[in-house]
């Protein structure tokens, strides 16, 4: 961020007495902005004991294969973004109230935040979409384990194999560095 938002003067990185972080501020109009994190939304969509994945046709990792998600954009409930970028990747189109809460986790790193959905499906009908190459429900032996698009969540995914295996969904939490992965439940179903 380089200009206020609010009037176009320039803005600094500045210290307000009190606080220990620094948050941009416009000298002109004494506005203090901040900079949160990003909000990136996923569904976990099974049907039977897969669960679909999309090969990306966006850089970054554009090839490789994840569970459908993206970032949330505004104006949209957290349930809401998933449900759009289930439809934009996979072409499945589930109501907000049908996917339930099932990950959460920070990655501090990258300065992002993660909520992950869960829905069961009867049909393993799926088109891809605009932002995908291929898209299909798959079993845990059948993963492109070396091709997933984001290594790090690998731990997220076969936790959710897992829970499909034992028909038991807790809800887990995620922290994530560059250097450690940790799943903790939540609360347990």
């Amino acid at each position: 961020m380089n200009f206020c938002p609010e009037c176009g003067g320039p803005l600094l990185r500045h210290v307000v007495a009190g606080e220990t972080r620094n948050h941009w501020y416009c000298q002109r109009c004494r506005t203090r902005h901040y900079a949160g994190p990003r909000v990136v939304v996923t569904a976990f969509v099974a049907c039977g004991k897969r669960l679909l994945w999309v090969q990306r046709d966006l850089e970054p990792q554009r090839g490789k294969w994840a569970i459908p998600g993206g970032f949330l954009e505004m104006g949209e409930t957290l349930a809401e973004g998933a449900a759009r970028e289930l439809y934009e990747e996979a072409g499945v189109q589930l109501p907000p109230a049908q996917l339930q809460l099932y990950m959460t986790g920070s990655i501090t790193f990258i300065n992002q935040l993660y909520v992950g959905f869960r829905a069961v499906v009867e049909s393993d009908q799926c088109v891809p979409g605009v932002e995908s190459m291929a898209c299909r429900f798959l079993t845990r032996e059948q993963c492109p384990w070396s091709q997933v698009a984001y290594p790090q969540v690998n731990d997220s995914i076969r936790q959710a194999y897992d829970d499909l295996d034992s028909g038991r969904f807790d809800v887990w939490q995620a922290q994530m560095t560059e250097a450690h992965y940790e799943l903790q439940p939540v609360s347990q179903r």
